[in-house]
């Protein structure tokens, strides 16, 4: 399964990426939202890991670009934005599933494996 991870902090990013690869995912990582918009334009993915403070284009505007383009993929918000607010507001734009940082592996790989 290919997994487009799109976090800008490079210790969560790396510690995820390990993580996905360990359980035999291929993962592109990419570090702000200019970035993921051009790879969900150009690559097909089953799932995405997507963050929401992000530089260039915040992670609700990349979820809204996704969504407007008619693109179907399972995606999940990975975010310490904690507010019910905030949750609301990601689940309502179109994510299929909210994850509060910091989260355990396993967790991650069970909503993955949810919403796929």
């Amino acid at each position: 399964m290919r997994v487009l991870l799109v976090e800008d902090d490079a210790m969560i990013g790396k510690v995820v990426m390990a993580g996905l690869q360990d359980a035999s995912y291929a993962v592109d990582w990419v570090r702000d939202g200019k970035a993921a918009v051009h790879a969900l334009s150009s690559q097909y993915y089953d799932v995405v890991l997507l963050d929401l403070g992000l530089p260039g284009k915040d992670g609700l505007e990349v979820l809204a670009d996704t969504r407007n383009r008619r693109n179907p993929v399972p995606l999940l918000i990975i975010t310490a934005r904690d507010a019910v607010e905030d949750r609301v507001c990601g689940l309502d734009a179109g994510a299929d599933d909210y994850l509060l940082k910091p989260f355990e592996m396993c967790e991650l790989l069970a909503r993955m494996r949810a919403i796929v």
